[in-house]
C-alpha cells in the first residue's frame, strides 16, 4: 500500500536525520587526515606511514560499497543504516584503545567497513523521502552532507585532538553516534516510506551490479567520479603534509581550521536545484574547471589567504558535480537497480581517493607538492574530458533526434 502523505516538518526533520547520519559515517574515515603527525607520534613511526590510517579505512570503506550496494536493493534501508551506526560505534571505540600500529589499522578498516553501510542505504532512502519537484535539492542535500562528513571529520577531530589527544576525540564520536542512532531511530522507522525490495535473488543483483560497470554510459559517469575524487581526495589528503611542513609548521588543530574551507560543499543542493532547469552538464561542466583553477592556486602559492581560497574553491567545484552526476546515474539505470549504482559510484569515488593517497606516495617523495599539483591536475583534466565527451554525445543524440 502506497504511504500517507508527509507533512513537511515530518519531512524535513526525517531529512535532516538523514544528512546528519550520512555526515557522520563518511566523518569517521576522514577523520585521521588531520592527525598524521599525532599517530606517527602515539605509535613512533615515521609520517609518511601515518597516512595508511586514512587510506585502509576509505578502501575498506569503497570496497564496503561493492557488497553493500546490491543488498541496498533487497532489504530495509533505515534497518541496515542503524546497523552500520552500531558496528561504526563498536569499531571507533575498538581504534581508541589501539595498544600497536597494526590494532589501529585493523580498527581503522573496521570503521571504514562499517561507515559504508550508512551512505549506501540513506542515499537511495533520501530518493523515497524526496518529493519528485524537488529531487535535485533533495539528492544534492545528502550528497552534500557526505563531503561535510569530510570537512567534520577533519575539522572535529583535529581540534579535539589538539586539545584532549586524539584517543579522547575517538571516544567523543563515539559518544556522538550513540545520541544520533537514537534520533535515527526514533524518525526513521515509523512512518518512513518503504520501497518495495528488489524480486530478483541476490546473486541476480551481484550480477546486475557487475553489468552496470559494463553499461556505457554508467561506466563513462563512474570513471568521471573516480578521476575526480582520485585529483580531488589526492590534493587535499597531501595537503597536510605540505602544511605541517616549512614554512607553515601547522598543528593539528590549524590544519583543521583551514579545513572548514570545505564547507562551501553546501553548494551542492543548490546545483543539484538548478540543473533541474537548466540541465547537469552545464553546471557540472564549470564546475570541474573550477576544481582545475582551485588546484592552481593550493599548488603553486605560498600564501595561506590563498591555499584557503583554492581549497574553498576546490570543494565548491567538486559538488557542483557530484550530486548531478548521482542524478545522471539514477537516471540511466532502472529503479531497481538504484542502490546497486549509486554504490558503485560510491566505491569509485572513494577507491579513486583512496588510491590517490597510496599511488601519490611515492610521487611526494620524489617531486613534492609540485608533482602532486600536476598529478592531481591531469585526473581532474581527464574527468572533464570524460563528461565532455559525454554531453556531446547527447547533444548530438538529441539533435539526431529532432531532425527525424
Amino acid at each position: 500500500m502506497p504511504e500517507a502523505p508527509q507533512s513537511p516538518p515530518s519531512l524535513r526533520a526525517k531529512a535532516a536525520t538523514t544528512c546528519l547520519m550520512v555526515m557522520t559515517a563518511v566523518a569517521t574515515v576522514f577523520m585521521t587526515q588531520s592527525i598524521f603527525l599525532e599517530i606517527s607520534t602515539a605509535f613512533q613511526l615515521d609520517i609518511a606511514r601515518a597516512r595508511f590510517a586514512f587510506s585502509v579505512a576509505s578502501l575498506c570503506y569503497a570496497a564496503a560499497f561493492f557488497f553493500i550496494g546490491p543488498l541496498a536493493d533487497r532489504f530495509d534501508l533505515p534497518k541496515m543504516a542503524l546497523t552500520g551506526l552500531t558496528a561504526l560505534w563498536a569499531a571507533i571505540l575498538l581504534a581508541s584503545v589501539a595498544p600497536s600500529f597494526s590494532y589501529f589499522i585493523t580498527a581503522m578498516g573496521l570503521i571504514g567497513f562499517s561507515a559504508a553501510l550508512v551512505p549506501a542505504s540513506m542515499i537511495p532512502h533520501m530518493t523515497l523521502l524526496a518529493p519528485p519537484k524537488k529531487l535535485g535539492l533533495y539528492v544534492g542535500a545528502v550528497v552534500a552532507s557526505g563531503t561535510l562528513g569530510i570537512v567534520f571529520g577533519r575539522v572535529a577531530v583535529g581540534l579535539l585532538t589538539a586539545h584532549l589527544g586524539w584517543r579522547v576525540a575517538f571516544r567523543i564520536v563515539a559518544v556522538l553516534l550513540m545520541v544520533l542512532w537514537a534520533a535515527a531511530y526514533a524518525w526513521l522507522m515509523e512512518t518512513t516510506p518503504r520501497r518495495q525490495p528488489a524480486p530478483r535473488k541476490l546473486s541476480e543483483l551481484y550480477l546486475g551490479a557487475i553489468r552496470l560497470v559494463c553499461t556505457p554510459k554508467p561506466l563513462a559517469l563512474f570513471a568521471t567520479g573516480f578521476f575526480l575524487f582520485f585529483g580531488f581526495l589526492g590534493m587535499v589528503t597531501f595537503l597536510t603534509y605540505r602544511l605541517t611542513a616549512p614554512p607553515f609548521f601547522f598543528t593539528a588543530g590549524e590544519v583543521g581550521w583551514i579545513s572548514l574551507a570545505g564547507l562551501t560543499a553546501l553548494i551542492a543542493p543548490f546545483a543539484g536545484s538548478i540543473s533541474q532547469q537548466t540541465g547537469p552538464y552545464k553546471v557540472s561542466l564549470p564546475g570541474l574547471g573550477i576544481c582545475l583553477v582551485a588546484l592552481q592556486l593550493m599548488g603553486w602559492s605560498e600564501s595561506v589567504p590563498l591555499i584557503t581560497l583554492g581549497l574553498l574553491l576546490l570543494f565548491a567545484g567538486a559538488y557542483c558535480c557530484q550530486p548531478l552526476i548521482f542524478l545522471l546515474i539514477g537516471a540511466s539505470v532502472p529503479k531497481t537497480a538504484l542502490g546497486s549504482a549509486s554504490s558503485l559510484y560510491i566505491l569509485v569515488c572513494i577507491g579513486g581517493g583512496s588510491l590517490s593517497s597510496m599511488v601519490l606516495g611515492p610521487v611526494w617523495a620524489l617531486w613534492g607538492w609540485p608533482g602532486i599539483t600536476l598529478a592531481c591536475s591531469l585526473s581532474l583534466a581527464m574527468a572533464a574530458g570524460v563528461l565532455g565527451t559525454l554531453a556531446m554525445r547527447e547533444a548530438q543524440g538529441n539533435q539526431n533526434a529532432l531532425c527525424r
